[in-house]
């Protein structure tokens, strides 16, 4: 990663060839491990009747709710009922679909519905698929092709729905590159992350300690706050708050939505949703904190892909188009240290980096290989971070190119 090493990184790769995966086994790995959203895609591109169906379901959301803004109706997207309505009369889908957002994630949507709908989702995808690159190339190693970071398995997820995936994943990057060089460009990542602010759970731990950064996530906050009440009304924060929540906090215990549990990579929704699902749930947010707060020594920047991956054993509710950083995070472990891993960790890794697409196989493997995948993530670090602080010596210099 490339801040993350520092100089003793720069060396190793002038003083010694570095073993790369297989370029078969890397092929491989990057097409069956999103080959069931390249089926959906082609399946929903040839074979669905109605544009507004073939790809971008979720994305629906997004551009209604946009075109109820420029409509002066936006504060009704948090009316269930009435965005239903919406819904069906602007791509003809009738669903359980809700505008789940909150009121200040309208002034995005209402620049992206300003295009027609197909026009609309290329520009999202090719927007947000950018700027999750750019946010990525201060973390990819020599080597390592800058466009694969858009394509992981998560990626491909977020891509083939519309999700806010990618963009959110690039705010994650830009938030723990910057909350110690440039505290001020982090807050208002920060700030923007609260589009989803559970993913967000370890970016405020992180900035409690950094007083620039975190006063500037909370002003600007604020900022979208009372702006967003101002455009939309505060009915829509009390509806999002209340309404919205609640309806969110409910999926976790329906069982008519199997189809939503497979898309969850978190513990909870896949040992039966009762006690022992809650025993379990706190079982891996105990395992995931202990195992940060043994990297606490560690730069921002080397946290930012186990913080990630933390963040989906924490809490109880996230999904798959989600992990764009924890996907990435798996990739480049592969990637810059397959000379060093053992098998074992090879296969996990490998699990680990292809997990947001298992739930479509069997959804109750998925937190147990990200589990197992994160325990050698951290495992790497602590070596990594051992090794480079062993005298500066030619052999120290081996053993971590090794």
């Amino acid at each position: 990663m490339a801040d993350a090493g520092g100089d003793v990184t720069n060396d190793l790769n002038t003083l010694s060839p570095v073993e790369r995966p297989s370029f078969v086994y890397w092929v491989s790995l990057w097409f069956a491990a999103s080959a069931h959203a390249y089926v959906g895609l082609f399946r929903d591109i040839f074979l669905s009747e109605d544009i507004a169906l073939r790809v971008g379901r979720d994305f629906t959301n997004l551009w209604t709710a946009g075109r109820m803004v420029l409509n002066g109706e936006g504060p009704h997207a948090y009316n269930v009922d009435v965005f239903r309505l919406e819904l069906l009369d602007r791509v003809g889908i009738l669903s359980l679909q809700n505008f789940s957002y909150p009121p200040h994630a309208l002034f995005l949507d209402a620049v992206f519905a300003l295009p027609p709908y197909p026009v609309a989702f290329v520009l999202w995808i090719v927007f947000s698929a950018s700027a999750f690159i750019l946010a990525a190339r201060p973390y990819l190693p020599q080597g390592f092709p800058p466009v694969l970071a858009a394509l992981t398995p998560a990626a491909t997820i977020c891509m083939w729905g519309g999700q806010f995936g990618l963009l959110i994943g690039a705010l994650w990057l830009v938030v723990y590159r910057n909350c110690d060089r440039r505290p001020v460009q982090a807050g208002l990542a920060a700030a923007a992350l609260t589009i989803k602010p559970h993913l967000g759970l370890l970016v405020a731990v992180l900035l409690i300690t950094r007083r620039k950064a975190l006063i500037t996530a909370i002003l600007a906050s604020l900022a979208l706050f009372v702006v967003s009440g101002l455009a939309f009304g505060w009915y829509s924060w009390a509806s999002f708050l209340v309404d919205t929540t609640r309806d969110q906090a409910d999926i976790l215990t329906r069982t008519d939505v199997q189809y939503y549990f497979n898309l969850m990579p978190t513990v909870f929704p896949h040992f039966g949703r009762g006690w022992l699902s809650w025993v379990l749930q706190a079982a891996s947010a105990g395992f995931a904190i202990h195992m940060l707060w043994r990297l606490r020594g560690l730069s921002p920047m080397q946290l930012a892909f186990p913080a990630a991956t933390a963040t989906f054993l924490i809490l109880p509710y996230g999904f798959n188009y989600d992990m764009t950083v924890v996907a990435l995070g798996f990739a480049l472990l592969l990637f810059e240290h397959w000379a060093r891993l053992s098998m074992r960790e090879k296969v996990i890794l490998t699990l680990g980096f292809v997990s947001p697409q298992l739930g479509f196989i069997w959804a109750p493997i998925v937190p147990v290989a990200l589990a197992l995948a994160f325990y050698v993530q951290c495992q790497q670090l602590l070596r990594q971070n051992k090794d480079a602080s062993l005298p500066n010596e030619p052999r120290t210099l081996a053993v971590v190119a090794k």
